[in-house]
């Protein structure tokens, strides 16, 4: 419009369910960023009705002791129409609220329409055995699909009974700033409502094919019927809150029925399982003081996912990191890094940037990990490197992304599990390139790049997502990596970077009895995005993935899958390593064992598994109910800090507790370290799990009970 371009940042949001009907706001910090003026570092959510101020650790449940969603906040901003402003960096980017002057106009009002799908149950497996994520596409293959025994008999997704019957589908919400106070909710008893260009204002679908399938029954062990995705708020000064669920599952049977009785038999692919994390479309509407409106021609995105429960730990490969990568290597968004298919030598990273993230968030796994104290204090020394060429050569330590997965593990980083077909994490291409050339000696004298506050949140929101682990992951997946996942005319100024390739959806156009969304996106094919599109491809439940993605052997396994016959051959890999510790803590530290013993003047205690209490104690071989009897190895060792039986977690994932950091938490003792991140919040009383032992752990190792 006129001299001005408008966008939503950030371009993806993420919002996190939880069983209060409460909120806190999502971080707008980055995970363990220093904080300019406070001890406390960044990625704590803020709290609700405030601009900035962080949650406490009274703060993450409420009065009933449930836990809060996390609400994701939209706001938009006004950049120039000039050269200048096409390129990444903008220039410019003021955010636009309710009062401020677009193109000499008063804004007065702002209306904001969303929609929010699930489509998990009509998309293709993950194939956790085969873990090669967006490769099981190429040339035109697809993997299994979900549900093939559904009462359709059909192996196509597009078939209308999958499509009604496997699909939740809420439909678009709208929600004008001034009237925004009363939460517009997405279920089964609000009426489908969205801006209508041709009209101006907010009208109502009463046709719209409203969608919760399975959703008629009584919770029982864990399932519960899913009427409700979650709703949409405003902020006086007209910014978007987007909530979420409740976490819940919900179990159908093959006619579609609710039946709480079906199994969970699998760790990510489980037929006959719904669950009620979300994403969809961002849509909003500029109205000025004199009648005029304005429809922002971009969009942005949110992603409703599993929990935070340690806010304030850096992955070491964000969803930043794959994000950025696919947009520096498909989209020539910045040729003085990547350019004509290579990266440029003479590149110099600014260190605070590009560099101290990845070995902040090396130093940050402690938290979360059972490392032992050497591991821990090398990870420490790490902290003490500058923007100098460093005294020895670092590469030597850090895992080639392009280089041969045949090591086993130590001494090369990072000690995780990696995917797509990779037994081991590495660096993204990006992030190796930058410690390459500050290990080279070129950071010194290099310059920041300068950031407008929409694309800082842009960046905030993904570096404090899981990256580099997509098998399925927690926030995105493998998905992150395709090119076609975005709009790729983001030098248009009314688009920008990073935005998803949304389909344009007419809501004129519906009809009660046909489901409105389709098949949607497909990896690797040019297939613009629905709501829905993006968590299709995430574990189905989420809850049976994030409680077996404590620590495994990899995938594929050096020298071979780990047997009885190979053991102790020397040849195969036997030590276990984390998968998720940033976002799925495995071992923490408790501010509950701290402050039982004071007489230890504040040294740490010993740590607990993150899930601990009854039905988490390691057993050997054993098959839930109902289930087929496994033939894979497995031993004890293979099995702490778990839930033995994957449906325990559907409702004891509400008492998992929370990392933060001391400062943030309640009457923390003065004279204590405030550089101890610790579980606040859990709600786990009894301990009937396993003793942590530090790592390095293997498959055939004595498991003991819980020291008292």
């Amino acid at each position: 419009m006129g001299n001005t371009s408008l966008r939503i940042h950030p371009a993806i949001g993420m919002a996190r369910v939880g069983n209060s009907p409460d909120y806190y706001l999502g971080p707008e910090t980055m995970a363990a960023s220093p904080q300019e003026g406070t001890e406390i570092t960044g990625g704590l959510p803020i709290k609700k009705g405030t601009e900035s101020t962080t949650i406490n650790s009274s703060d993450l449940r409420d009065a009933q002791g449930q836990l809060k969603k996390q609400a994701a906040r939209f706001k938009i901003f006004q950049y120039p129409n000039s050269e200048a402003s096409v390129g990444y960096p903008a220039k410019g980017g003021d955010e636009v609220i309710i009062g401020s002057i677009v193109d000499n106009k008063k804004v007065v009002d702002i209306i904001w329409t969303v929609h929010l799908a699930n489509k998990k149950a009509n998309c293709w497996e993950i194939d956790e055995v085969a873990n090669k994520g967006v490769k099981l596409y190429e040339n035109g293959h697809f993997p299994p699909l979900r549900n093939l025994n559904f009462k359709s008999a059909s192996s196509n997704p597009s078939d209308p009974t999958r499509l009604k019957k496997l699909v939740i589908d809420a439909g678009p919400r709208a929600i004008q700033a001034s009237k925004g106070t009363i939460p517009v909710k997405f279920n089964s008893n609000t009426k489908a409502n969205y801006y209508d260009i041709n009209s101006g204002g907010i009208v109502e679908q009463p046709n719209y094919p409203i969608q919760f399938p399975a959703s008629q029954g009584s919770s029982l062990n864990g399932s519960a019927p899913i009427d409700y995705l979650g709703e949409i708020l405003t902020e006086t000064n007209g910014r978007l809150l987007v909530l979420g669920g409740f976490g819940l599952a919900c179990a159908f049977d093959n006619d579609g029925n609710y039946d709480p009785n079906q199994n969970l038999c699998k760790d990510v692919d489980n037929d006959n399982w719904l669950d009620d994390t979300s994403d969809g479309v961002v849509n909003a509407v500029l109205v000025f003081e004199d009648g005029t409106k304005h429809a922002l021609e971009g969009s942005a995105w949110v992603v409703v996912t599993d929990p935070a429960y340690a806010p304030q730990t850096l992955n070491v490969v964000s969803l930043w990191d794959d994000v950025y990568n696919t947009w520096l290597e498909k989209f020539n968004l910045r040729p003085e890094v990547f350019s004509n298919g290579k990266y440029n030598v003479d590149y110099k990273p600014f260190f605070l940037d590009d560099v101290y993230p990845t070995l902040n968030a090396a130093h940050m796994q402690m938290w979360n990990t059972n490392l032992p104290s050497r591991a821990i204090d090398a990870h420490y020394r790490m902290m003490q490197l500058t923007e100098n060429k460093p005294s020895i050569d670092i590469m030597q330590f850090i895992r080639n992304p392009d280089g041969s997965q045949d090591d086993k593990g130590a001494p090369l980083m990072p000690l995780s599990l990696g995917d797509s077909d990779k037994g081991f994490l590495s660096l993204s291409r990006q992030q190796y390139f930058f410690m390459q050339q500050w290990n080279n000696g070129l950071s010194p004298g290099a310059t920041p790049i300068q950031l407008g506050e929409g694309e800082q949140l842009d960046k905030t929101i993904l570096v404090n997502c899981l990256g580099g682990r997509f098998s399925p992951g927690i926030d995105m997946t493998f998905i992150a990596r395709d090119p076609n996942l975005y709009n790729q005319d983001w030098k248009n100024p009314s688009i920008g970077t990073f935005r998803i390739n949304a389909k344009g959806l007419d809501y004129s156009q519906v009809n009660v009895n046909t489901p409105f969304l389709g098949i949607g996106y497909i990896p690797l094919r040019p297939d613009q995005v629905e709501p829905g599109d993006l968590c299709k491809f995430m574990s189905i439940p989420w809850h049976t993935d994030y409680n077996s993605c404590a620590t495994h052997t990899p995938a594929p396994n050096p020298g071979g899958t780990v047997n009885k016959e190979n053991l102790y051959s020397g040849d195969v890999n036997t030590t276990l390593f984390w998968s998720w510790p940033a976002q799925r803590p495995v071992a923490v530290y408790t501010f509950e064992d701290l402050m039982a013993n004071t007489s230890n003047n504040g040294a740490l205690p010993e740590q607990r598994f993150s899930l601990r209490g009854k039905g988490t104690a390691a057993v050997e071989n054993l098959t839930p109910p109902g289930c087929p009897v496994s033939g894979d190895f497995d031993m004890k060792a293979m099995n702490v800090g778990r839930y033995q039986n994957r449906r325990d977690f559907l409702t004891e994932w509400v008492n998992v507790g929370t990392i933060i950091q001391g400062p943030a938490i309640d009457d923390y003792p003065e004279g204590f370290d405030k550089k101890y991140y610790l579980e606040v919040a859990s709600n786990f009383k009894e301990d009937d799990s396993n003793e942590v032992v530090f790592w390095p752990n293997v498959v055939d190792d004595e498991v003991y009970p819980p020291k008292a």
